[in-house]
This record gives C-alpha cells, sequence and structure tokens, in this order.
C-alpha cells in the first residue's frame, strides 16, 4: 500500500507541475467543458421553450413561419421547429438543418483558416463581406436573411437541393485548397516576395515613434511572417469591429444605445485585440525568447516594446469613442471613459505582468485561427481582466450608478498608468525572475 500511495502522490505531483495543465490534462478539460456548457445552457434552455414563448407573443401567427424566417440567426432553434409535414419533408428538413449546423459550417471555418495562411488580406475581405451584408440587412431592412431563411426551410425539398449543391460546391473547394496546400513544389504557386508597402509602413512608423520602437518593430514582424500570430491579431480584429458594430446598429436601429451595446464595447469593441495578442506576447517560439533574451536589450526596454504594442492597439477602439460620444447618453459617455482608461491603466499592464508566467510556446505553423486561449491556460488566467468589466456594466444598470462606477474603474485606470510612467521596474523584475523558467518550458514544448 505504501508503493503504491507513493506512486499516486508522484503521479498527483507530475500532474499539477505540468507546464500544459490548462488543457493537457483532465482538470483543464473539465474546466473548459464547463465553461462551454455554461454558454451553451442558455441556447437550449432558450430553444426548448421557444415554441411556448413565440405563442406567448403572437397568438395568431404562424410559429413555424416565424421559426423558419430567423432560423440563419438562432441556430439553436432549429430543432424546435414541430414535426409539422409529412415524413418525407419532415426528413428533408432535417438533412438542410445537418447541413447548415454541420457541413457547412465545418468546412467553410476549414476554409477560411487555409484562407488565412495563404492570403490573409482574403481572409479579412470574406470576414469584412460576411460582417457588411448582415449589418446591411440588418440597417437598411431588406429582409435578404430571412427571406432567404424561410425559402430554405419552409421549403423542405428545395431547400435540401439548394444546401446539398452549396455543400459539394464548398467540399470540392475546400480539397482544391487542401492539395495546393499540402503541394510539395512551391514552384507552381504564388509566393510571398516580401512584405507589403503597409507592413513596411507600419513597421517603420513604430520604429521611429513608438518607444523601443526597434524592439516594437520587431515584435510587428514577427506577427506579419507567422500564420498563428496573423491569425491571432485578425480574429481580434474582426471581434473588435463585430461587437463594436452590434453596439452601433443598436444606437441606428433603436435611436439609442441600450446596456448590451455598452457591455458589448467596453469588454470586447475596446480591448480585445490587445488582450488576444497579449495573451501570447511572450510564447511566440522559442528561438523568438532566445533572441530576445540575447540582444544587448535591458529588461526595461523589452517590457516597454510589449507596453507599446499592446497599448497600439488600444488606439481603434479608444478614438472612436470621441465619435460615438454625442450620439448617447452622457453618463453612458462618461463610463465607456472610464472603461477605455481601465483598460490602458489596468488590462494591458495585468496582461504585461501576466506573460512571463506563461511556459508553452505558440504553435507558429498551426493553421487553426482561434485563439490561443482554447489551447492552453492563457486565457483562463487572463479571463478576469473583460469579466471586471463586465461586472462593472451590470452593477451600473442594476443600480443606475453609471458615473460612480465609471470613476470606479476609470479612477484605477489612471492609477495604473500613474504606476506605469513612474516606473517599470516590476515589470522588468517579473521577466527577469522568470526567464530562465520561461526558456526551459519553451524548449520541453516547443512544437516539432
Amino acid at each position: 500500500m505504501r508503493a503504491i500511495r507513493f506512486l499516486l502522490r508522484h503521479r498527483v505531483t507530475r500532474w499539477l507541475r505540468d507546464p500544459r495543465w490548462g488543457t493537457g490534462t483532465v482538470a483543464g478539460q473539465v474546466v473548459l467543458v464547463g465553461l462551454l456548457l455554461l454558454l451553451l445552457a442558455p441556447l437550449g434552455l432558450g430553444s426548448y421553450m421557444l415554441g411556448d414563448v413565440l405563442r406567448e407573443l403572437y397568438p395568431e401567427a404562424n410559429a413555424l413561419r416565424l421559426i423558419n424566417g430567423g432560423m440563419l440567426y438562432l441556430v439553436p432553434a432549429l430543432m424546435a421547429s414541430p414535426t409539422a409535414w409529412s415524413p418525407v419533408a419532415a426528413g428533408a428538413w432535417l438533412a438542410t438543418a445537418l447541413l447548415l449546423t454541420v457541413v457547412l459550417a465545418s468546412h467553410g471555418a476549414i476554409l477560411l483558416h487555409l484562407l488565412l495562411g495563404q492570403r490573409p488580406r482574403g481572409f479579412a475581405g470574406v470576414i469584412a463581406l460576411v460582417v457588411g451584408l448582415f449589418s446591411v440587412d440588418a440597417t437598411l431592412g431588406p429582409d435578404l436573411f430571412r427571406a432567404a431563411s424561410r425559402v430554405i426551410l419552409g421549403r423542405p425539398l428545395v431547400g435540401l437541393a439548394c444546401t446539398a449543391f452549396l455543400a459539394t460546391g464548398l467540399h470540392v473547394g475546400l480539397l482544391r485548397a487542401m492539395q495546393t496546400r499540402l503541394e510539395v513544389d512551391r514552384r507552381t504557386t504564388g509566393r510571398r516576395d516580401g512584405p507589403s508597402w503597409w507592413e513596411q509602413a507600419l513597421r517603420r512608423w513604430a520604429e521611429r515613434t513608438l518607444p523601443a520602437g526597434r524592439l516594437v518593430a520587431l515584435e510587428l514582424r514577427q506577427i506579419f511572417r507567422t500564420r498563428r500570430m496573423r491569425g491571432i491579431a485578425l480574429m481580434g480584429i474582426i471581434c473588435a469591429v463585430l461587437f463594436y458594430g452590434v453596439g452601433i446598429s443598436e444606437l441606428v436601429l433603436k435611436g439609442a444605445i441600450g446596456v448590451n451595446g455598452i457591455l458589448y464595447i467596453v469588454s470586447f469593441g475596446i480591448g480585445w485585440p490587445s488582450f488576444t495578442v497579449g495573451s501570447v506576447i511572450y510564447g511566440i517560439s522559442a528561438g523568438h525568447v532566445d533572441g530576445l533574451f540575447t540582444r544587448p536589450h535591458p529588461f526595461s526596454e523589452v517590457v516597454t516594446a510589449k507596453l507599446a504594442l499592446l497599448w497600439t492597439g488600444l488606439l481603434p477602439g479608444t478614438l472612436l469613442l470621441p465619435a460615438l460620444a454625442p450620439w448617447i447618453r452622457p453618463d453612458y459617455a462618461v463610463f465607456l471613459l472610464g472603461c477605455a482608461l481601465y483598460w490602458w491603466g489596468v488590462g494591458t499592464p495585468a496582461i504585461l505582468y501576466a506573460g512571463p508566467r506563461f511556459r508553452t510556446p505558440v504553435d507558429t505553423a498551426a493553421s487553426s485561427a482561434s485563439m490561443a486561449m482554447t489551447e492552453s491556460s492563457r486565457g483562463l488566467i487572463l479571463l478576469p481582466i473583460p469579466f471586471g468589466l463586465m461586472v462593472g456594466t451590470i452593477t451600473a444598470y442594476a443600480t443606475g450608478g453609471w458615473l460612480l462606477v465609471a470613476a470606479v474603474l476609470g479612477g484605477a485606470g489612471l492609477a495604473g498608468l500613474g504606476v506605469v510612467a513612474w516606473t517599470l521596474r516590476p515589470f522588468a523584475r517579473q521577466l527577469n525572475q522568470h526567464r530562465h523558467a520561461m526558456l526551459e518550458g519553451f524548449r520541453e514544448n516547443e512544437p516539432v
């Protein structure tokens, strides 16, 4: 028994010391599954109660027509439609729903990932086109997507034919894209001859303008050259634009921004690019970290470069606030200002301080455009930063104390900015204390 106890204790100790503890163990998987269930539970409950809710709200309307009209917007409602057709039509409706939610979604995601690796600008263009179409449809009111949804799902046989044709074409396109990706002889495919003019201009601007500009330009060069970092940066920017657009669409459609729009802007619109890039800012690769630590730069300059890069990511979301302020309530405008200060003085320094504790490098050759928080404990450690803004927004809404909460968040941000402006020694000391463990962990977990 003593030998068994010793063996179990040894295994538990090794398990707890595993640098991939975030998702590489059972505990990490349980945490992620719990978070996923927490996010999906409202959708599941809403789908279960959707028919009763629609009958209460619209007693004389056709519930099936309402569901089909909003099917492309509310994917979980697919399974809430009553058993109202013949067996053939019901089977066609179910097949259409499965093609829409499984085949088209998965194939489209893989195609976007491949497009991101081969043509990043094309990836950004596709995302912008989709977001623009939905925005125009919601703002101008042509009702194209609802009409298409009613045709596809309201006429099951016609919808199945259209969806099957689209899925077949998407599958063929995916196979051709994968064949190009796996081509060994790259002479027949287009090559990227070097950085584009706008990349060079951005790096020159960073090198000449920002503090520790040469190191900032080095970080930007690393982001531009590696597919995974480009994906993380682009997804952060896209999420920021999308959630900012949600808030502005409320202003256009309803004439005022509600608490939901404020919540999206403060939690995602202002600081999400810096949050996504900051979660991997110390974890690009072991080779990059080796070069960074061996160069004759003091740690204070390294920290300054990281901070300048993260603050640059906050600029677009912050500069949009003055243009939005005249169109919203004064207390909302003050609250947005306080949240922006929170991102500058609390959120970004917290990301900078926590970065050296991460021990797993980012796989720069990976084709996935998902954020690094889905594969390590980084996201779980940094989640309190946007979570604090969510709690502040909910508290301000429940109590009506928008100005008071704005003063608390903004005061904390100003205090953080004062500390950072006064000295960067705590951040440099943190980096110095963890650099050996960082290098050791990176080498052990370097992707092959």
